[in-house]
């Protein structure tokens, strides 16, 4: 069988297990746009399509899920600004690199959740990472309390890039609990962080958190760098309760939210 028949084989069959349904947990009050997100992700996480591979034509996409083109234009622009596809305009979508521990399926762990569990979640992070940031003050080495300056001043230039804010957003979260030296508080982060990053990437998608956001982080590093732990826990309290809870309440609460007008399944 030649490669294209190989690829068209795996498409057919991949549109026809979405047909059939993809077997997943039940979800309640899904919105199409993450419904269809979520049937991507398992599709890609199942290996029906290969990196580098060229998903389906939109509009047969749209017709075999039985859902609006809008709806799987959004999904699909989800799954952009997570990581997992490449839309080359004028060209196609292509299933970009992802690792073995799975940005795939941290994205499908983060839609199985439900609303009040992403809530949940960043109260969980706060009680982690505020006492982070105050032993951080007290404890990180000055390469790291450099590396989180550095940080922030790249974020600054990324403010209009959600995406790439993310991955940096992210990197100094891990290095605020790793300076904190302390064994059980990163642990405990470990065990959470395979979704952190597809929550800071949804939480990027709202237009001008980039900049809230920025503002308390470069509050964060300031204080580390000045070995001020009250200083440094009272920001990071703070960005979580102005900044990530806020957001991710919106998204947990909101069915229509980034929606393009398509509602709940």
């Amino acid at each position: 069988m030649s490669k294209d028949h190989t690829v068209i084989r795996s498409s057919y069959n991949f549109l026809q297990g979405v047909i059939g349904g993809i077997d997943m947990e039940p979800i309640k009050r899904v919105r199409v746009v993450d419904s269809v997100s979520e049937k991507l992700l398992g599709a890609i996480s199942e290996g029906r399509f290969e990196i580098g591979e060229k998903l389906p034509p939109e509009h047969e996409l749209a017709e075999m899920l039985k859902v609006s083109r809008n709806a799987l234009r959004e999904a699909v622009r989800q799954l952009e600004t997570m990581g997992i596809v490449t839309v080359r305009h004028g060209d196609g979508t292509y299933v970009n690199r992802v690792t073995g521990s799975s940005l795939v399926t941290r994205a499908l762990q983060f839609f199985r959740l439900g609303g009040k569990t992403l809530v949940d979640l960043v109260e969980a992070r706060e009680a982690i990472e505020v006492t982070a940031a105050m032993l951080a003050a007290e404890r990180a080495r000055d390469e790291e309390a450099d590396t989180l300056i550095r940080l922030v001043h790249e974020m600054s230039d990324l403010l209009d890039s959600p995406g790439e804010y993310a991955e940096k957003d992210f990197t100094f979260h891990v290095m605020v609990v790793k300076a904190s030296r302390n064994e059980v508080l990163v642990e405990l982060f470990s065990t959470i962080q395979d979704i952190l990053m597809v929550q800071l990437r949804k939480i990027m998608e709202f237009y001008g958190v980039t900049r809230e956001s920025y503002g308390y982080h470069r509050k964060i590093a300031s204080a580390i760098a000045d070995k001020d732990g009250e200083a440094a826990a009272e920001a990071m309290r703070d960005h979580f309760r102005k900044v990530a809870k806020p957001y991710v309440a919106q998204i947990a609460k909101d069915s229509y939210l980034n929606s393009g007008g398509e509602g709940e399944t």
